[in-house]
């Protein structure tokens, strides 16, 4: 399937592309078709489901012709149940955290060593088609921190220090391994068989 996502978040989109692409579809941003970039809705606070939502049917408004694919993430800390999650990109900010490499360091620094390090990345996408029908799925990736930062070749940011069932971080897997394990693949996978069911 040929996908449009709506987000205006370039290396999301690229991240996405890629994953997309090893499952056999496309990804391409609406801004690449639409030539500008337009301000979506407000977030909500409290629903990861509603604002994926949300930013497929705002895209679809301009491409309705277009299966238009949206998601939300957010950063779950077990030790920390109280923050983070779908906030993950206001808290940031109000604390001045700014750029990829900052946000790895802060959620270092809030950890002791033999302190809980269970987190997780969650992604929700949603799909709208070209009729209007919603289409979602969720997807966790990893399930705890890691001690230090790991890098890979193909994804950065958090997935650097995003540790998943097998061991790695998201970011130092194939990617192959990573259609299984990563939080966007599995919520992929989701809206998948959920379009196949419904035809």
């Amino acid at each position: 399937m040929d996908f449009v996502f709506a987000s205006n978040n370039s290396a999301k989109t690229k991240e996405m592309a890629v994953l997309a692409q090893e499952m056999g579809h496309s990804v391409t941003n609406y801004r690449d078709i639409l030539g500008k970039e337009l301000a979506f809705p407000e977030e909500t606070t409290d629903s990861q489901l509603e604002n994926a939502k949300a930013k497929a049917t705002f895209i679809h408004q301009y491409l309705p012709d277009d299966w238009i694919l949206a998601d939300d993430t957010g950063l779950y800390l077990q030790a920390f149940p109280d923050r983070f999650g779908v906030t993950s990109s206001r808290e940031f900010k109000s604390l001045n955290v700014i750029g990829k490499e900052a946000e790895i360091n802060y959620i270092l620094s809030l950890y002791d060593q033999g302190q809980d390090r269970s987190a997780y990345l969650l992604a929700v996408l949603a799909a709208c088609s070209p009729a209007g029908q919603l289409y979602t799925g969720a997807g966790k990736g990893g399930v705890k921190i890691a001690t230090e930062a790991r890098r890979g070749d193909l994804i950065g940011g958090l997935d650097d220090i995003m540790e998943a069932e097998n061991g790695l971080t998201l970011s130092e897997m194939t990617l192959s391994e990573l259609v299984t394990y990563h939080d966007r693949a599995r919520a992929l996978a989701q809206v998948l068989q959920e379009i196949k069911t419904a035809k």
